[in-house]
C-alpha cells in the first residue's frame, strides 16, 4: 500500500506539471478485481497418455484503478491488476502483475502509457466478443485440452497470441492469448465522432515489458537487441472501430491489424489484419470475423502465407441469463514456425495444422457480482502427415465472483 500511495503522488504531480492547473480533488483509488473457480472435465484421443480427464483452476486478480480531474477538466489516473493466485501466471503477463499504466483524456482524446491491452485489441469485435460463460472459442477450455501440435486455437492476431508467432499455441503450457495485453506501449484513442473511433498503439518490440530484462552483456537496462528471428521491433498496432444504435437494432463493426519490422534480415515484416462485425437486437447478437496472418514473423526461405482464421457466433441475454454457441475454423501454416525458442518441436514443419472448434456456454447472475457459469466445447485438431490429429471435449463448471 505505501508504494501505491507513493505511486499515487508521483502521478499527482506529474499531471499537475502538464496541465499548469491545480486539483479540484485528489485521484480517487477504487479496489476491485475477481476469483474464478472452475472444474474442468476432457475427453479426446490423448486422455489415455497416463493423465486424469479432471482438474480443477483458479484465476485471482486484484485491481487498483486510480481516476481524478483537474480544474481544467484533464482527466487523469491509471490502473494495477496484481495477479493474486498461489502459482505463476500461465498466460506470461507477469510475476506479480498483469497491468500497469498511466492514462489522461479529455475532449481531445485518450492517452495511456504503459502495460495495457493495445489498440487493437480494445477495439477488435469478434465471436468472442460476444460468447458467455469463459469467453467460448476464446475461452478457458484451450487449458484443459489436449494436443501435441501447434494450432491456432483462438481468434487472435500473431502479437496478440503470441510473442513468437504461434509458438504459444494450443497444446503448450503457455497459451500466450494475452501476450501483448502487459507489453510496454503508447496507445492513443480519438473521440468518437458519429459512431467511429480510431486507436493507434506503438511498441519498441515482442518482449519489452515493465522495467525490461537486462540484456546478458552488454550496458544496463532493458535488453535492446534486435536479431532475434520471429520477432519485431517498431511495432504500430491499431484500428477503426464503428459503434452505433438504431433504435432496437446495434452495429458495430471494426478493421484491426498489426504492423512491424521483422528483428531478423531472415524472417519477413509483421503485417496481420482482422475485419469483424456484430449485429445486436432484443438481447440477441450475431458476430463474427476474419483474420489473416499473410507471412508474418516467417522465415523468409518458407514462403508461407497461408494462417488465417474466421468464427461466427449467436449469443443471447434475457435479465440474468445469458447463452452463446461460437464456431471457430482455423488454419496454422507450419512455415509460420520460426528458428527461434524451440518452435519447431511442436510443429511438423510441413503442411497446415487445421482446427475446428464449437462451443456452447450459459451464465447466470445469481447475485450482485456471483456468476455461476458451464461450458461446452467440441474440438477437432487435424495434422496432415502426421499421428497426432486429435479430438474431443472439455466441459467447464465453474463461478466467478466479480468484486
Amino acid at each position: 500500500m505505501k508504494k501505491i500511495l507513493l505511486g499515487t503522488t508521483t502521478l499527482i504531480g506529474a499531471a499537475a506539471l502538464f496541465a499548469g492547473h491545480a486539483f479540484a480533488d485528489t485521484p480517487k483509488v477504487t479496489v476491485g478485481g475477481y476469483t474464478n473457480f472452475e472444474a474442468g472435465y476432457v475427453n479426446d484421443d490423448f486422455t489415455s497418455n497416463g493423465q486424469r480427464s479432471q482438474a480443477f483452476r483458479q484465476d485471482t486478480q486484484v485491481d487498483f484503478k486510480i481516476d481524478g480531474k483537474n480544474d481544467s477538466g484533464l482527466g487523469y489516473g491509471g490502473e494495477i491488476d496484481l495477479l493474486a493466485d498461489t502459482t505463476a501466471d500461465t498466460q506470461a503477463r507477469g510475476i506479480n502483475a498483469s497491468k500497469t499504466y498511466i492514462y489522461t483524456d479529455g475532449s481531445w482524446g485518450r492517452f495511456e502509457l504503459g502495460s495495457n491491452v493495445g489498440a487493437d485489441g480494445t477495439m477488435k469485435v469478434d465471436a468472442g466478443t460476444i460468447a458467455r460463460a469463459t469467453g467460448g472459442i476464446n475461452g478457458d477450455y484451450n487449458y484443459f485440452a489436449n494436443s501435441t501440435n501447434q494450432y491456432l486455437a483462438q481468434s487472435a492476431l500473431p502479437l496478440a497470441y503470441g510473442s513468437t508467432g504461434g509458438h504459444n499455441a494450443m497444446g503448450v503450457n503457455n497459451l500466450g492469448f494475452h501476450a501483448e495485453e502487459n507489453l510496454n506501449k503508447i496507445t492513443y484513442y480519438t473521440p468518437r465522432w458519429s459512431g467511429f473511433q480510431a486507436g493507434i498503439s506503438y511498441l519498441p518490440d515482442e518482449t519489452n515489458r515493465g522495467q525490461g530484462v537486462a540484456a546478458a552483456a552488454g550496458p544496463l537496462g532493458p535488453n535492446r537487441t534486435d536479431t532475434i528471428i520471429g520477432l519485431s521491433e517498431n511495432i504500430f498496432t491499431g484500428g477503426l472501430n464503428y459503434d452505433n444504435k438504431f433504435g432496437d437494432w446495434g452495429v458495430t463493426a471494426a478493421a484491426t491489424g498489426e504492423w512491424g519490422n521483422a528483428q531478423s534480415t531472415t524472417a519477413e515484416d509483421l503485417k496481420a489484419w482482422n475485419a469483424g462485425a456484430k449485429v445486436a437486437y432484443m438481447g440477441w447478437s450475431l458476430a463474427g470475423s476474419y483474420g489473416d496472418w499473410g507471412k508474418s514473423n516467417t522465415t523468409k526461405a518458407a514462403h508461407s502465407n497461408d494462417t488465417w482464421y474466421w468464427d461466427v457466433g449467436i449469443a443471447y441475454e434475457y435479465g440474468p441469463f445469458g447463452a452463446s454457441v461460437t464456431y471457430l475454423n482455423s488454419q496454422f501454416d507450419c512455415g509460420t514456425v520460426a528458428a527461434a525458442a524451440g518452435n519447431t518441436a511442436n510443429c511438423a514443419g510441413v503442411g497446415h495444422d487445421k482446427l475446428d472448434s464449437v462451443s456452447g456456454g450459459v451464465d447466470y447472475k445469481l447475485a450482485p457480482g456471483l456468476t455461476p457459469y458451464a461450458e461446452f466445447t467440441y474440438y477437432d485438431q487435424k495434422s496432415p502427415g502426421t499421428a497426432n490429429d486429435n479430438k474431443g471435449y472439455v466441459g467447464i463448471l465453474g463461478t466467478q465472483l466479480n468484486f
